[in-house]
């Protein structure tokens, strides 16, 4: 059977997994595209239910498993996404009435929490379950555009992917600011008083700085993953790989600051500061 193309290589990689018997038990999948993310993890649920060898043509008529997940029907599988503003234990509780019994139709009973960066400590402290005593029949999948907003009791106890979509395509609205910035704080003493006096006065309101802040991370995705500097920032040719890593999980904590409404020019005094750490 040749190989399932999806969109992102991501998924590639976990079939790769799954044909060797290496599938963790809870993936924490963080995408800057939920709908790509989910459709493409569907897919790759259909192979893991698929009882013969699953082609995007199938028609099998012993099988209907691709139609009940399409409609939602498929015992073994369950989607809970936020209700409101938050994910309920009520929600939670419905994976864990559903999951008692062994799959029937299926090698797994799969459950996705979209949005799992909206779960509560009730609704969290209800997965542990699952989580710390993992069956071999059940693998859970939480979707979040910032793992660094997921429940700290959820994320340690997943295997962490980055799954990225279209980063080629993204409108750089910000880069050259980008570039400025980064440039004129890596290796900088004076990065504080750049702050202060510079840095404060490059845009005007939280929402910028939200988009400022993804718009850097962005940029270091695709370089990790094109080795293309276009933006001719200094520290992507004099870091490692590793330490851009670590910028990028910084980044992602400032962003989470900037959304709780926390003190902009103290957010900037925190990125410098920990820029240096990284550095030093």
């Amino acid at each position: 059977m040749g190989d399932i193309l999806f969109e992102n290589d991501v998924f590639n990689i976990l079939l790769q997994r799954y044909r060797e018997n290496k599938l963790a038990h809870a993936f924490l999948l963080e995408t800057n595209s939920l709908d790509s993310c989910y459709k493409d993890l569907i897919k790759f649920v259909k192979y893991l239910s698929c009882p013969y060898e699953y082609n995007d043509n199938c028609d099998n008529d012993n099988c209907h498993n691709c139609e009940l997940l399409d409609s939602g029907n498929l015992p073994s599988f369950i989607k809970v996404d936020p209700d409101g503003t938050l994910i309920k234990k009520g929600q939670i509780q419905e994976i864990i009435n559903r999951f008692q019994s062994i799959p029937i139709f299926s090698n797994y009973n799969i459950y996705v929490v979209n949005e799992c960066d909206k779960l509560n400590s009730s609704s969290a402290n209800s997965l542990l379950k699952f989580l710390e005593e993992p069956e071999d029949n059940i693998l859970g999948f939480y979707i979040t555009t910032n793992k660094m907003n997921v429940i700290s009791t959820v994320r340690s106890r997943c295997q962490e992917l980055n799954v990225y979509y279209d980063l080629a395509k993204t409108d750089y609205k910000y880069s050259s600011v980008v570039a400025e910035y980064l440039n004129s704080v890596y290796k900088n003493e004076d990065a504080i008083l750049y702050n202060k006096v510079e840095a404060l006065n490059l845009l005007s309101d939280r929402s910028e700085w939200i988009d400022f802040f993804k718009e850097m991370l962005y940029i270091l995705y695709s370089y990790l993953k094109n080795k293309s500097n276009e933006f001719n920032i200094r520290l992507l040719n004099e870091m490692s790989d590793k330490e851009i890593v670590k910028i990028e999980d910084l980044i992602k904590s400032v962003l989470k600051y900037l959304q709780s409404n926390g003190n902009i020019e103290l957010i900037l005094d925190k990125f410098v500061l920990e820029m240096r750490d990284l550095h030093a």
